[in-house]
């Protein structure tokens, strides 16, 4: 469904398992501006682009329009040349040839999607690498290796020209993320995907020569470095002492990755300790995917597991919401957003990708047929996580601003509220078994002009729109919210 411009210009997030009613009080105040919503490009590409235009519109479409996600961010995945990768689809084609020398026909699958989401006019493009082109890392190969000491001007020569290239193509490429879990070379070989181990020690060269190169390029204002994608955040506060005080200045977020489904304490701790030894710099959450577990959160972990439902929905959006509001992060992406581990035959069973399995994993957001070369099967199965998301990708655009909700009815870890200077729109997650209402006293009169709702039977549906407290004046509303459901209030900041 379509949404109105109008209404897409602010909103306020609530996600909470609620009893029958509780209150909060939106604040009037700020506290941070979002820059993104979105999710990686890694290895499906190579897939999909064997599909027919038809299904690679429809699926661009799927992730980049208002009508779909609308994601406002999209990483690209810069091959290294998959030198020693088994999985031929986790192998992508590298542009690197020779110091200064690049073939641009190489990745066309990669480009597409890249494409497609430069001409959807997602505003955060983001080049990210699992490792440097083959030749150099210290075993020539693409995985199983480690970045080489004294190559950090070349690595960062290489991408640095592979970005401007793109930006002089029209696809403006502002962000490069040159280390992707580098604590990890994803061996032994031959390897399951692209990965190069690289030291806390060596960290700093990796970035000192990604600046140097986009500055000799007048780039640096135009184009950001994210560091430094490690997959954990209990492991990323024990390495930054040995490297990023070197290049704090030089980075323009600090991404991390959630595998270690932090708790609420662990996840504050992270915070705090970037507020106290890098004071002014934003993390930003990166990658995340693989868990089963309750709609409440509890039994997440990394994990082998397919769960289409909205279970396992609300369960991702908990996550979401963790941090966004608890770490009071601007920028959220989930990881593959396409994947084919959907765990069953659906050429056989078309059910099967609705219903959970053993032997899949949560790493998507729309599925397809792993056997599709074979079969011909090129249909997309979406899951109800797709549905959660869209909210998030729909309302949650650049520039809006979070309003911290506050009372008796509040959790900083489940409830937001931004608003930019028309419309605010509030999303409520409830986790129970039974419906409850949300009460909100907002800071200013404003006007309920509808909502959408995802639950076990909707998909992001139209509902109701929210409705005044016993007559009250225009700053206090109740949201009706279903059991097991995600739901979004949407409101002009004006009187009726």
């Amino acid at each position: 469904m379509r949404i109105p411009r109008n209404l897409l210009l602010g909103f306020a997030v609530v996600n909470a398992l609620l009893p029958c009613a509780q209150s909060a009080t939106i604040s009037a105040a700020p506290a941070q501006t979002f820059l993104g919503i979105g999710g990686s490009g890694a290895w499906w590409p190579n897939d999909l682009f064997q599909f027919p235009e038809s299904v690679r519109q429809n699926l661009s479409s799927l992730l980049f329009s208002q009508s779909g996600l609308g994601l406002s961010s999209y990483r690209f995945n810069a091959g290294a040349g998959g030198v020693g990768v088994s999985n031929p689809t986790r192998a992508p084609e590298t542009f690197y040839v020779a110091p200064g020398q690049y073939d641009f026909t190489k990745d066309a699958a990669g480009v597409y999607f890249l494409t497609q989401a430069s001409n959807f006019g997602v505003p955060g493009l983001t080049m990210f690498a699992n490792s440097a082109p083959a030749p150099l890392t210290v075993g020539g190969t693409s995985c199983n290796s480690q970045f080489k000491d004294g190559t950090g001007e070349a690595y960062g020569t290489f991408l640095a020209d592979v970005v401007q290239h793109f930006r002089s193509e029209g696809i403006l490429i502002n962000l490069i993320s040159p280390m992707n879990e580098p604590e990890n070379s994803f061996g032994p070989a031959p390897c399951g995907q692209e990965g190069m181990l690289v030291l806390p020690t060596q960290r700093a060269e990796v970035i000192n020569g990604l600046w140097d190169a986009l500055n000799a390029r007048n780039m640096t204002d135009v184009v950001g470095i994210l560091a430094d994608e490690t997959s954990r955040l209990s492991l990323a506060v024990l390495e930054y002492p040995f490297w990023l005080s070197q290049v704090i200045d030089k980075v323009t977020a600090l991404a991390h990755h959630t595998y270690d489904f932090p708790s609420d304490l662990g996840y504050s701790a992270y915070i705090a300790d970037v507020k106290l030894f890098f004071s002014g710099k934003q993390t930003w959450m990166s990658e995340v995917c693989c868990t089963m577990g309750e709609a409440d959160g509890s039994g997440k972990g990394l994990s082998q597991g397919y769960d289409p439902t909205i279970k396992n929905a609300l369960l991702f959006s908990g996550m979401v919401f963790q941090s966004l509001v608890l770490a009071g992060e601007p920028h959220y992406d989930f990881w593959t957003l396409v994947s084919k581990e959907i765990g069953c035959d659906p050429s056989q069973d078309v059910g099967c990708a609705a219903e959970p399995n053993a032997n899949g994993w949560n790493d998507g957001l729309i599925y397809y047929d792993p056997n599709f070369a074979t079969n011909g099967n090129h249909e997309l199965y979406i899951k109800k996580q797709f549905w959660t998301y869209k909210h998030f990708g729909n309302f949650l655009k650049p520039g809006t601003q979070r309003l911290p909700i506050t009372g008796s009815g509040s959790n900083s870890d489940s409830m937001l509220a931004v608003s930019n200077s028309s419309t605010i729109v509030v999303i409520a997650m409830n986790t129970g078994s039974t419906d409850s209402t949300l009460s909100l006293t907002f800071p200013e009169d404003v006007c309920a002009t509808g909502g959408f709702r995802t639950s076990a039977t909707e998909d992001f549906a139209s509902i109701p729109a929210a409705t005044r407290s016993n007559g009250s004046s225009g700053r206090d509303w109740n949201l009706s919210l279903a059991s097991l459901s995600l739901s979004s209030y949407l409101f002009d900041r004006k009187a009726c």
